[in-house]
């Protein structure tokens, strides 16, 4: 891989592609993949990266979602990926929220399918009930938002100091580190994958980003906010990680009970990430929830009311 991204500039990257994007809204440059649809009429699907993550979490099915037929975009959060990372940036999550709702209008999508992982997940629920009609249906993929105990990464960032300390032992063994702690199975993790999230990991003011999103996570703020979530009519789909490090199952369970219109798929042998551990499992979950068709049908499993677990023979 080229490694000329360290100190790279607004709207660029590595190994652009023609569906790769650049915009700037309020003074950011927002980086985002964008697969039009063949059809005036195709549904919109917009997904949405976890922390310390990119669109890359989502070039497995990305693709394949395009091919059956909707207009798939992705999007690189602020701070994130290759969109901006103002060093005096506000990284709230209800600012980041914001933003998302202006990129939404820019874009002029309404009515979309939103697939979110982790903390891309916390940023579609406030969505979701402040902006409704941007949203018509939703996956929460190791959804974060509600209130726990922060990944010792998250935790370690946030501490004094953490911008000095982190900006001269940050590498790429650093980043494989994070990478393991997401996985389960250790196996899949790639040279590649490493090298990706090292390279956007690296572009000017990352670490300061990192560092001012974790120490603006306020749970006892947020609760105002996520206690709303049984207004939430969107039908949505949760799945998680039976294995998930990061977020126990535990709060895939009570997100599931929370909101009115839910149903909660556990894939077994699964770490925080699914889209790229287990893609194939989520490309076809996606898929079906998308068409309107039983979630629970499209894997044998164990079901209990609105939950179903995953058999490991067919995940």
């Amino acid at each position: 891989m080229n490694m000329s991204w360290k100190g790279m500039a607004s709207g660029q990257m590595i190994d652009k592609s023609p569906y790769d994007h650049f915009v700037e809204i309020d003074d950011i440059t927002y980086h985002y993949r964008e697969y039009p649809a063949r059809g005036k009429n195709a549904e919109h699907v917009v997904l949405l990266h976890g922390f310390a993550s990119s669109t890359y979490s989502w070039e497995k099915i990305d693709y394949r979602l395009h091919e059956e037929g909707y207009h798939v975009w992705s999007l690189d959060l602020k701070g994130f990926g290759w969109s901006d990372k103002p060093r005096n940036g506000d990284y709230d999550i209800l600012t980041i929220m914001e933003e998302l709702n202006k990129w939404m209008v820019a874009m002029k999508i309404d009515d979309a399918i939103v697939v979110a992982n982790s903390y891309g997940g916390g940023v579609a629920l406030l969505l979701s009930f402040n902006y409704p009609k941007r949203i018509k249906k939703m996956v929460l993929i190791d959804n974060a938002g509600l209130r726990m105990r922060l990944p010792s990464v998250m935790h370690l960032i946030s501490l004094p100091l953490a911008g000095l300390v982190g900006k001269i032992i940050f590498g790429r063994w650093m980043v494989k580190l994070i990478v393991r702690e997401v996985f389960h199975d250790k196996r899949l993790i790639t040279d590649e994958q490493i090298d990706a999230y090292h390279a956007r990991m690296s572009t000017t003011n990352a670490t300061d980003a990192q560092i001012a999103l974790c120490r603006a996570i306020d749970f006892d703020k947020y609760e105002l906010y996520y206690s709303r979530i049984r207004e939430i009519k969107q039908k949505t789909l949760i799945v998680w990680g039976k294995n998930d490090a990061w977020i126990p199952l535990e709060l895939g369970y009570r997100l599931n009970d929370m909101l009115p219109d839910a149903r909660l798929v556990i894939i077994p042998e699964c770490g925080h990430i699914p889209q790229e551990e287990k893609p194939e499992t989520v490309f076809r979950l996606v898929l079906d929830f998308a068409r309107g068709r039983d979630v629970f049908a499209t894997f044998r499993g164990t079901i209990s009311g609105n939950v179903c677990a995953i058999d490991e023979q067919t995940a």
